[in-house]
This record gives C-alpha cells, sequence and structure tokens, in this order.
C-alpha cells in the first residue's frame, strides 16, 4: 500500500471538510433553532464528525454504506448503555475502564468493528463522562441517529476515490516479541486511561467533562512516536486553536450572526486540517470550531476555548502519564527477557 502524495492528501481533506461543513450546519440549526434541543444539537455535532471525519472507510461503495450502518446503529446502543451508566460514578468509572481495555483488545475489536471503533469508544466515552438522567437519552439518541443518516448521503454523493488516509500513510510496524503479552498490556493501559480521565472529571467536578475523555486518547497511540510526542503537540495546537478563537470572539463580539457565517467555515478547516495537514493542526482547527460551536450554544460563555485548553491539558496528562507507564514496562520486559 503506497504512502499518499501531498495532493491526495490535500484531497482526502478536502472531501471530509466538504462533507462536514455541507451536512453539520443544517443539522445543528435544525435541533438548536427548530427542535430548540441543545443536547440534540450536541450529539447532532459529534455524530457528524465521527461518521464523516474520524473514520477511513473502505473506497468501495458496499463497505462503506455497511461500515457506516454499523457506526450508527452500534453507535447507538453504546450511547444508550454509556448514559445509563453515567447517573453513578463507581459504574461510569468502571464501564470506561472495561470500554477502554475492549476497544483495544485485538480479539475483540476485528473486522468491520476495527475501521469503526476509534468513533464507537468515543462515542460511548461522551455518554458515560458526564453524568446524564435516563429522561435525556431520546434527543441525545436522535441527535447521533440524524447525523448518520445523512452521513449516509454524503459518503455516497460526496467521495473522491483515494486511499484512507491514515490506513494509507501508516508506516508498517516492525512486530515486537511477545505480541499476545503486549497486545494485553496496551488493552489495560487503554482501559485504565479511561477509567481515569472519567475518575478525574467527576472528581474536579469539569463542566466539560468529555473534552478530559477526547485529550486521552491520541496520546495513548504510543506506538508511532513516543506519548510526549503527543502530548506537546497536542497542546501546542489546543492553544493555538484556543488564541484563534479568541481573535474571532473579540471581532464578533456578541453578534450571532458571525458566529453562524463562521461555523461552517471553522467545521470545514478542522476537518481539513487533521487529514491535509497533521495532528497539531487537526487540534486547532478543532478547538477554533469548540469555540465557535460553544458561543451559539451558550452566547455568554467566552471562556469557552480556555477551558478547552485546560480540560485536554489534563486528559492529555493522564493519557502521557499511564502512556510513559506503559512504555517504560514494555522496554523493561525486553530487556529483562531471555532469549529462545
Amino acid at each position: 500500500m503506497h504512502a499518499l502524495t501531498i495532493r491526495e492528501r490535500e484531497y482526502a481533506g478536502l472531501a471530509r471538510g466538504v462533507r462536514a461543513a455541507i451536512v453539520l450546519p443544517p443539522l445543528f440549526a435544525l435541533a438548536l433553532l427548530v427542535i430548540k434541543q441543545t443536547e440534540m444539537a450536541g450529539f447532532a455535532v459529534f455524530g457528524t464528525f465521527a461518521h464523516l471525519v474520524m473514520i477511513d472507510y473502505d473506497p468501495t461503495k458496499a463497505a462503506r454504506s455497511l461500515e457506516a450502518g454499523a457506526l450508527t446503529g452500534l453507535g447507538a446502543i453504546l450511547i444508550g448503555l454509556g448514559t445509563l451508566a453515567s447517573a453513578d460514578i463507581g459504574l461510569a468509572v468502571a464501564v470506561a475502564a472495561i470500554a477502554g481495555f475492549l476497544a483495544e483488545w485485538r480479539w475483540f475489536a476485528g473486522g468491520v468493528i476495527a475501521v469503526i471503533r476509534p468513533a464507537l469508544l468515543m462515542a460511548f466515552m461522551l455518554a458515560v463522562a458526564v453524568p446524564t438522567s435516563p429522561g435525556a437519552l431520546p434527543p441525545l439518541l436522535c441527535g447521533w441517529l440524524l447525523a448518520g443518516l445523512l452521513a449516509q448521503l454524503a459518503l455516497q454523493l460526496i467521495w473522491i476515490p483515494i486511499q484512507p488516509v491514515h490506513a494509507a500513510t501508516a508506516v508498517p510496524s516492525v512486530q515486537p516479541t511477545a505480541t499476545s503479552s503486549m497486545a494485553l498490556a496496551r488493552a489495560i493501559c487503554a482501559g485504565t486511561a479511561m477509567g481515569f480521565a472519567v475518575l478525574a472529571a467527576r472528581l474536579l467536578r469539569l463542566d466539560h467533562a468529555f473534552w478530559v475523555v477526547l485529550g486521552v486518547a491520541p496520546v495513548l497511540n504510543i506506538w508511532k512516536t513516543s506519548p510526549a510526542g503527543i502530548f506537546w503537540r497536542q497542546q501546542a495546537g489546543t492553544l493555538l486553536g484556543f488564541l484563534a478563537g479568541a481573535a474571532l470572539v473579540a471581532s464578533a463580539g456578541t453578534d450571532q450572526v458571525w458566529y453562524w457565517i463562521a461555523l461552517p467555515c471553522t467545521i470545514f478547516l478542522s476537518a481539513y486540517l487533521s487529514s491535509a495537514v497533521g495532528f497539531m493542526a487537526g487540534q486547532a482547527g478543532f478547538t477554533a470550531f469548540a469555540v465557535v460551536l460553544f458561543c451559539i450554544l451558550t452566547p455568554l460563555q467566552r471562556q469557552v476555548g480556555l477551558l478547552r485548553v485546560e480540560d485536554i491539558a489534563l486528559g492529555g496528562a493522564i493519557g502521557l502519564l499511564v502512556g510513559s507507564l506503559q512504555r517504560l514496562g514494555c522496554h523493561f520486559r525486553e530487556q529483562t527477557s531471555v532469549p529462545e
């Protein structure tokens, strides 16, 4: 599988950005302004990103449709389970740890699940991270399901036939010795980090606990680079996005029209940059988008960008700690193992 050229990466980012920018604003406006359900609007936003930005779909039409449909259906089930478990802190921490473990357990996440598992994990974690009553579940599911329905149309109508970005650009890894134990260690690491993220967010009573969860996941990807390297790129990108968002808020003030105008632009940039440029640029774009989004949802919360910086830093620190401990453990086992 050949590495994508810069032009191919740009095409992939362009397709993802256009799809998300077309689907998300009208869906968000429908939920927020017409139906007047803030919770539904929030999960419609995440559902759109999960379906149209996070997944490296199969290039064939039938397989792509199957993967998107599986994400919609299984994601709805996991959102329901996460919401029901979110009321009790002990149960929430436990199931978050189990979900993180299963997402990285190679005997569980195979086939279609392997393709959609990043979005499935995040759907469950966002549902379980914040205490939510069962009565709030219908609008959450409605937002997710509507996003999945519109994503199916967008994935069929707006598609550039090139290889998936991450799958094509991934450098083949050298298989370590004792493969089964390494896979188990990675699953334990992910489960521990997810459980700690939910626990920390609950104990600190954070208003946007889901951002802590979002901060953990990238740092656990220690097989391509070090946890510290990912952590510092994550923080730098988030800070740059915060500064861009702060400049926009300073210019737009309280005029909501400007935020609605900026919404599709920041959606496109966050999706495009993450695919065409890289992780740090994607973090910057998504943070700027989050500032615009929350300035529409809650016009008086101008400090939302700073809150994201703080919460992403906390989540990233948890991932850095757990990932570094796992890396040290793996190194120690390699040094002390007896060759056959």
